[in-house]
């Protein structure tokens, strides 16, 4: 006879729950990643706004992307001046990031990038204890770079006096 403590252990039953939807079996297959696994990534791009002074509203910043590079393995160019980034202050102290830009690529090509994310220092922090993080999304009409409307990205602030950094991964 099986050991009971076998048939009913955590791991079988995270792979049991996650493998039954509606009553239905899925395949091995489909499963969930183990809680274990790593996602793994890879640089998609460095991306360097230009800002102008913020628009202070209260609880809600406007700050204007001016212009701006970005450079990475497979795509590389220049920012336009007409973006910007609506940032709401919450009471604890965290500000919600909502950036609109557009980026002119080497070749002529336009990609709108979208991203919200999250910034946050804690109190008496230095700027290395910030957590920045974002998630952009891209629009094209260029046949070359739709690969980018299919990728999930994850940036990572990078602090810089008077400009808006990141480095931007794919995850693969």
């Amino acid at each position: 006879m099986a050991d009971a403590r076998q048939l009913f252990s955590r791991r079988f039953f995270t792979k049991s729950a996650a493998a039954v939807v509606g009553g239905t079996l899925l395949p091995a297959e489909l499963w969930a990643q183990d809680a274990g696994a790593a996602l793994k990534s890879e640089l998609l791009m460095d991306v360097v706004f230009d800002v102008a002074t913020p628009h202070n509203l209260g609880s809600r910043m406007i700050v204007p992307v001016t212009g701006g590079t970005f450079t990475g393995p497979k795509l590389k160019g220049t920012a336009l001046s007409n973006g910007g980034d609506w940032i709401t202050r919450r009471p604890d102290g965290a500000s919600l990031l909502n950036v609109r830009a557009t980026l002119k690529t080497d070749d002529d090509q336009l990609i709108y990038m979208t991203y919200d994310g999250v910034m946050y220092t804690p109190p008496g922090g230095k700027p290395a204890d910030m957590y920045w993080r974002t998630t952009p999304r891209f629009e094209t009409g260029s046949q070359k770079y739709e690969w980018l409307t299919r990728v999930v990205a994850v940036g990572v602030g990078v602090p810089t006096p008077g400009k808006a950094a990141y480095r931007v991964f794919q995850i693969l």
